[in-house]
């Protein structure tokens, strides 16, 4: 058949290696010849093909490719049994391999995607078909539990229920289940009394019968090996393909898109993509939600450029993996973000470390499971290490609690720093109330800014203005009563009318008591012994995520220190160890105190890599 002029061939079968056969949809020119093949491997429904976010398969087709849409194994018209992210590594192979073989294709496969769709492009990767040249993974994760379930070290409760009733509806519709379908739909739009229930693992009928991975997802809350058999880093840094990563500001897998393209940084250097005239790996971050990519996030409009032209850019990047089209590519930086504020795109020739759980490996030597999660950077030899300027948490001499309170941040002058001789505030955190945080959105939090069990250090207006890319580290010695708990960072950037706009956000587990185990060291050592413990205070350093924005002048930085996100990630019940939280119900819920030194002797700080506006060596594209 024909549609929007080019040829459709609907249900295209394609068989496993087990027997197991897959359809897909196939887009193509009208005409005679051989095209180079774009693929997805989809589970929401070919006819879909992600136009939530791309254009339709056609306009592919119209600028001579061939498009394959793909149903993954379980779902929509493809045979066997749907287990997220189990079966996408030989499927991926197979796939590419017969789509390389089709008549009208040229041998040349690239695949494309977002979110689950561009996990199976890592998953394909990870096995290395040799037909597959290219790929343009978008807000997805290789490394499943630190990119996408657990980026904070506690499940993402507020991204994965609602949509494990999203797959569970489809799988209730495939099996005829009509009543079951339309109420998973009505929990999937509307969570809010689902996401309180405990314990996690008390299992809700809809997804016990049709989707029951979910409570896979929440039993195993560290990085053991159910998560390692579906950790693709390895694979892919050992062999690594050519990758346009894409990301947003505001995406909740963030973190598994820089995560893997750092590991790519470290895999191929810039200095080798140059010397082969080759950009191998290229990242673009946008101020982009997971849906839709457009100019508009948390009712703030970032203006017409924000949408970053994504449609011309995969264009591009496969044209020259696929078409041999050498254009200006090769020299273009091999990072592109946009600023926010400043409201401008902004370009670098490499990433700042994330700080986070990053693949510095080398190809032949992958230990994953041992690197550090809040490893402390060490000086760069392009200068970064000059571009870390730290913020003290300090007080007026009243306690922090609330916006209105008396914390402060101070920057360290020439003049030297003034602290508290015995500066200490401290917040109760109940865990049947916990403080809600549900996303990563730019809203405006000074309302919530005020409660008490929340720490308040906000610095003085900004003379200058000051921008930041990179991962804030927080180093705060804390304790706590009833504890282990939680220590929930959150970065804001204030505005002279009082707006405080989310940035940033981090989390660090409290233990539940300090041994002095280095009660000798004098005040000035007590830092080198990360993580250490002096009079009862343990250090920690708690990584925030990655964000680029511009403070103006007049603008201040807020920093909250509490107990809790949710639902971004489930709560802390407090006085348990965290491995027993999946089974505990609402009676273990209790409170806990939070006590955290601003101290002459205990000094805690905040750590931006940024400079002045007017300092930074970077490109800026309008």
């Amino acid at each position: 058949m024909n549609f929007g002029g080019v040829a459709v061939e609907r249900k295209a079968g394609c068989l496993m290696r087990d027997g197991v056969t897959l359809y897909a949809d196939i887009y193509r020119p009208a005409g005679s010849g051989q095209y180079p093949v774009l693929l997805m491997r989809q589970p929401y429904g070919r006819m879909l093909a992600s136009t939530v976010t791309y254009a339709h398969p056609i306009w592919f087709v119209h600028h001579g490719y061939v498009v394959i849409i793909q149903d993954v194994r379980g779902r929509g018209d493809s045979e066997g049994a749907f287990e997220p992210f189990v079966n996408d590594v030989n499927d991926g192979y197979d796939t590419v391999e017969w789509a390389a073989a089709l008549p009208y294709a040229n041998g040349k496969v690239g695949m494309y995607g977002f979110s689950y769709q561009g996990t199976t492009q890592w998953a394909a990767a990870a096995a290395r078909p040799p037909h597959l040249m290219a790929i343009a993974p978008a807000m997805c994760a290789a490394d499943l539990y630190h990119g996408m379930f657990y980026p904070h070290g506690r499940f993402a409760i507020g991204s994965f229920l609602p949509w494990a009733f999203q797959l569970a509806r489809d799988e209730a519709l495939r099996a005829g289940d009509g009543q079951s379908a339309h109420q998973c739909s009505l929990l999937m739009k509307n969570p809010d009394q689902q996401l309180w229930e405990l314990p996690l693992l008390k299992k809700h009928p809809l997804l016990e019968r049709y989707f029951p991975s979910y409570y896979e997802w929440c039993e195993h809350t560290s990085y053991d090996a159910y998560w390692e058999k579906r950790d693709l880093l390895p694979a892919i840094a050992g062999n690594p393909i050519p990758a346009l990563h894409i990301g947003g500001w505001f995406d909740n897998y963030l973190d598994g898109t820089l995560q893997t393209f750092e590991m790519l940084q470290q895999q191929v250097t810039e200095y080798e993509s140059r010397a082969s005239g080759s950009p191998f790996h290229r990242l673009i971050i946008g101020p982009w939600v997971h849906i839709p990519w457009g100019r508009k996030a948390g009712g703030v409009d970032y203006g017409p450029g924000a949408d970053g032209n994504l449609q011309m850019e995969h264009l591009r990047w496969f044209d020259y993996w696929l078409k041999n089209k050498r254009d200006e590519a090769a020299a273009e930086p091999l990072v592109k973000y946009y600023e926010l504020e400043s409201r401008q795109w902004l370009t670098a020739d490499r990433l700042p470390p994330s700080r986070r759980r990053t693949a510095g490996m080398a190809a032949k030597a992958l230990d994953l499971s041992k690197l550090q999660l809040a490893a402390t950077l060490s000086p760069s030899s392009d200068g970064d290490e000059g571009r870390k300027l730290r913020w003290y948490l300090a007080s007026d001499g009243r306690p922090a609690n609330g916006a209105a309170g008396g914390g402060k941040l101070e920057q360290q002058r020439a003049s030297g720093l003034r602290l508290d001789a015995y500066g200490t505030s401290a917040f109760v955190y109940d865990a049947r109330l916990p403080m809600p945080c549900g996303s990563y959105l730019p809203q405006d939090r000074s309302s919530l800014q005020d409660r008490f069990e929340i720490l308040s250090y906000t610095s003085d207006p900004l003379d200058d203005a000051l921008s930041v890319m990179g991962a804030p580290m927080l180093s705060v010695w804390c304790q706590a009563l009833e504890g282990p708990t939680d220590l929930v960072a959150v970065l804001s950037l204030v505005k002279a009318t009082g707006e405080a706009r989310f940035l940033s956000i981090g989390r660090a587990e409290v233990p539940a008591a300090a041994p002095p185990s280095v009660a000798h060291l004098a005040a000035e050592q007590r830092a080198d012994a990360q993580p250490g413990a002096v009079d009862g205070w343990v250090l920690l350093n708690i990584p925030l995520r990655m964000f680029a924005a511009r403070w103006s002048p007049g603008d201040a930085i807020r920093l909250e220190l509490t107990g809790s996100a949710f639902p971004m990630f489930v709560r802390h019940p407090n006085g348990v160890e965290s491995a027993k939280l999946p089974e505990l119900g609402t009676e273990a819920l209790q409170m806990a105190a939070v006590a955290v030194a601003h101290s002459a002797g205990f000094p805690s700080y905040l750590e931006l890599n940024g400079k002045r506006w007017d300092e930074w060596n970077a490109h800026v594209e309008f």
